[in-house]
């Protein structure tokens, strides 16, 4: 809903540098569904669900745009169609790099980068799954375990520009998924959890995570307290010293807790 204040806007309003990269598949009914009228400054990636990994094509028709606001103000919405054929986790990782190595640390910065891997459609470049998982006998398990590879590399990346440009030195990066692995396909599993994405068992509900930053307390540890994704609002709300009163558009009740003691130091 269009009243609900979402994480760029409230990170935007409190001074941050707002970009995303990847799915979004939030709205698009209207312009202000969309990801730049939702907080973000610059948007690079996809409105649906999914696409094909090279044609960048969602029923029919190409899906990747590259939305930002001229030296006018004016809303660009260019439509990628020169980036087909382009695997697009590649895509992703390297406008990720990009905008990290580009950012004017005068202001702090929110990099959103939500992959596509490893959902459907399975496809992956033949040359990552040789690099990446020769050793597996499955063709489908080896597509998978390929697309897997290629986002780690990409996350690794993002961590080296990171720390290439000493923004790691004040950065909380946070790994996180918004389901359990598709069991309808015998390349997955969530063993020792049953059930997996459109179910409401622990295989679809629960999912791994991490956190990296200099700001925890404490590291290296394998945190069981109950979390929802629904905190992070309220954590990065506090954290940024957020004052919601104080601003035009009135913040709805919020569901989650402040959880960064939780996780900082367990």
């Amino acid at each position: 809903a269009l009243d609900e204040t979402v994480i760029p806007e409230m990170l935007k309003r409190n001074g941050y540098a707002t970009h995303g990269v990847g799915k979004w598949h939030l709205g698009m009914y209207t312009w202000e569904h969309t990801p730049v009228k939702r907080g973000f400054d610059t948007w690079f990636g996809l409105y649906l669900e999914q696409q094909d990994y090279f044609t960048h094509e969602c029923k029919g028709r190409t899906d990747f745009r590259d939305n930002y606001y001229d030296e006018n103000g004016t809303l660009a919405d260019d439509m990628r169609t020169d980036l087909k054929w382009r695997y697009s986790p590649y895509l992703f990782t390297d406008k990720s790099v990009n905008i990290i190595h580009e950012h004017d640390q005068s202001r702090p910065l929110l990099l959103y980068l939500a992959y596509t891997t490893p959902h459907s459609p399975r496809q992956v470049p033949e040359t990552d799954v040789d690099s990446f998982a020769s050793h597996i006998d499955d063709y489908q398990r080896k597509q998978h375990a390929a697309m897997m590879s290629v986002m780690d590399e990409g996350v690794g990346k993002v961590a080296d520009a990171l720390i290439q440009t000493g923004m790691m030195n004040n950065t909380i990066l946070i790994f996180i998924s918004d389901n359990g692995a598709s069991v309808f396909y015998r390349a997955v599993s969530n063993y020792p959890l049953r059930g997996g994405k459109r179910t409401f068992l622990e295989g679809g509900c629960r999912g791994v995570a991490f956190v990296h930053s200099p700001l925890l307390e404490k590291f290296g540890y394998t945190n069981t307290n109950l979390h929802h994704l629904t905190d992070w609002y309220a954590t990065f709300q506090n954290l940024v010293g957020d004052k919601p009163w104080k601003h035009r558009k009135q913040q709805l009740p919020i569901d989650g807790v402040d959880i960064w003691r939780s996780i900082s130091n367990n």
